[in-house]
């Protein structure tokens, strides 16, 4: 069996949480503690993709340098190609910042549903 490409892993955690909207919206989110447990689980989340968007980034930049990522058309298609790469690398990095900032709102929600989640 072949391993799963990263767009199907991508697709995959969107459909996930696709399904978790559902489960919430359906009613099945009835406990604060569930709710702080689902918290949590969205903080790691948002925190991973600080991490992935970088690389990601990194991999472009890694595959025009080697030649694999090139424009098409005349000679002001490399010109083209390196802007193209340079506006992907600021919409990844003001991506990240957010999920930074979902990070720590997440965070920041955790805490004061710490209390109505004890037992």
């Amino acid at each position: 069996m072949n391993a799963p490409t990263p767009s199907l892993l991508a697709a995959d955690a969107g459909a996930t949480v696709r399904r978790l909207a559902r489960c919430v919206g359906d009613g099945e989110l009835d406990s604060p503690a569930e709710m702080y447990r689902v918290l949590g689980a969205l903080r790691l989340l948002a925190d991973d993709l600080t991490h992935l968007l970088p690389a990601l980034q990194g991999r472009l930049e890694e595959g025009l340098l080697s030649g694999r990522v090139t424009g098409h058309g005349g000679g002001d298609a490399v010109a083209a190609t390196w802007d193209s790469v340079g506006d992907v690398g600021r919409a990844l990095a003001h991506a990240g910042t957010v999920a930074l900032l979902m990070t720590k709102e997440l965070e920041n929600a955790q805490v004061p549903l710490r209390d109505l989640a004890a037992p």
